[in-house]
């Protein structure tokens, strides 16, 4: 199918759509991998989805969105994390666009790619890059939403209530997975201006200018978020003030 200048690739169950971009990827084909530049792969159910450090993330069957967007053309090599940037800022908006009133609620993103509605995580961003020598072949971003489906753990949230039927929510998975291409789409063209998605992204950033706390390699860090930068690294302001 086709969302100009999406292709959009759909399957009725699959593993993971990342794992599944890769296959594609890596086909014997030389030519298959530029040919696949703005291709989007879309899965009713994934029964091995996958979040940040492999955890496990599942949603029910077409009520959640699951899908891979593949780039391997216009990628910010000088700044790799403006990716992120540009995806997150596109999802937030996106999911406004098709759903007004969630631009009511707290609507923001976790450093560095949780989508958090009233402070529980609605679905994440799984970027996964591939390299060739020191150039930057191709990226498979992975955008998990739960939509209507049932929170795949105590402390998540879903974009619409419980009691949406569900026709009605395979409606609104298809309308949000488009409002979010689109978005997507503008916000590709904004990568060669970094400090300004840098900025936006900071306005929709979860506790920026607040006290937290963090596990970094299993050690807790408490202090308060300053700014992330270019690179993606958080800038923490300790108690002891360091």
């Amino acid at each position: 199918r086709e969302l100009a200048p999406w292709v959009l690739l759909s399957w009725p169950s699959l593993d993971s759509t990342n794992a599944a971009a890769h296959r594609l990827l890596h086909l014997p084909s030389t030519a298959a991998s530029s040919h696949l530049h703005r291709h989007v792969l879309t899965t009713l159910e994934q029964t091995a989805g996958r979040g940040q450090q492999n955890r496990p993330w599942h949603g029910d069957v077409g009520a959640d969105i699951a899908m891979s967007v593949v780039l391997t053309e216009g990628l910010p090599e000088a700044h790799p994390f403006v990716l992120n940037l540009a995806v997150s800022l596109a999802v937030l908006e996106g999911v406004e666009a098709a759903l007004p009133n969630i631009g009511r609620r707290a609507w923001e993103v976790k450093w560095p790619n949780d989508l958090m509605l009233d402070g529980k995580k609605a679905g994440g961003i799984l970027i996964e890059n591939s390299w060739r020598g020191s150039a930057w072949s191709s990226a498979v971003i992975g955008i998990g939403i739960n939509v209507a489906g049932r929170p795949p753990f105590p402390n998540a949230a879903r974009l619409l209530h419980a009691n949406t039927h569900s026709e009605e929510s395979h409606l609104q998975v298809d309308a949000i997975r488009a409002s979010v291409l689109r978005r997507l789409d503008a916000r590709l063209a904004e990568l060669t201006s970094p400090d300004t998605l840098l900025r936006q992204f900071h306005e929709r950033l979860l506790g920026w200018g607040r006290a937290q706390r963090w596990q970094l390699d299993g050690v807790e860090i408490r202090g308060t978020l300053e700014a992330i930068d270019l690179e993606g690294r958080l800038c923490v302001a300790l108690p002891d003030g360091s």
